[in-house]
């Protein structure tokens, strides 16, 4: 009799411990499923006056994307940003976003002024690049392959240039990227820490804490319903 119950008592805690790993399981499923929404927030210099920065991201499925930057109103150069598709289709273009305000990235609030560059746009999955330059070196055509209209110019230190309508600036930048599953700052590769070599807020990885987290979780339960 004794025998029998101890392999009941054993037999039903398996049971729970399957239901358990199950559920567990299932929740890493789902979060595997669905596209993680994420924001990336890059800073750095932009020594001169005719450079071109890129900064790529991936869109896990469709939605909207909103690129801001927030430096023109700490004494920034005046930016601009253009978006385009993974042909190099220009997809949007903007010198200023006249929103005056405050927007957060990764819980942290972030002002930008009149002449920053604020926009969001619809994007559908797939890899995207964002180019920054400083006003007023505009894109040549609607292809990222046919530059811009400073290119080819002898570089001037953007902290020595008379910017036009903007005077002497700081060659720093701050720009976000709000809504997307990855992206890489200037000289990144897919994978890196965004932002590197440039400094950078640290961006979570969620997946890896749900993981965790779930793993832990899992192993408490079990050990809970074993014991009961």
């Amino acid at each position: 009799m004794i025998i029998l119950l101890k392999h009941f008592k054993r037999g039903r805690a398996m049971k729970k411990s399957s239901v358990i790993l199950s559920l567990v399981g299932l929740l890493v499923f789902c979060f595997c499923s669905t596209s993680y929404a994420l924001d990336f927030d890059f800073f750095g210099t932009m020594p001169y006056h005719n450079d071109v920065l890129q900064f790529g991201f991936t869109s896990a499925g469709a939605g909207n994307v909103t690129l801001f930057s927030s430096s023109w109103d700490d004494g920034g150069f005046d930016p601009m940003l253009g978006l385009w598709d993974s042909s190099g289709n220009l997809i949007y273009f903007q010198d200023d976003g006249h929103n005056t305000g405050s927007t957060l990235s990764n819980s942290v609030s972030y002002t930008h002024g009149t002449w920053d560059s604020y926009y969001t746009a619809p994007v559908g999955v797939g890899d995207y690049t964002v180019t920054l330059t400083a006003y007023n070196n505009f894109n040549n055509s609607s292809l990222l392959s046919g530059g811009f209209n400073r290119d080819g110019e002898t570089p001037i230190l953007i902290t020595s240039w008379n910017q036009p309508a903007n005077g002497y600036r700081t060659d720093d930048y701050a720009f976000h990227i709000l809504n997307v599953s990855e992206a890489t700052g200037p000289g990144d590769e897919p994978g890196d820490e965004p932002g590197n070599p440039q400094p950078n807020t640290v961006v979570p990885e969620p997946l890896t804490m749900v993981l965790f987290g779930s793993g832990l979780w899992g192993a408490f339960l079990r050990q809970k319903f074993i014991r009961s």
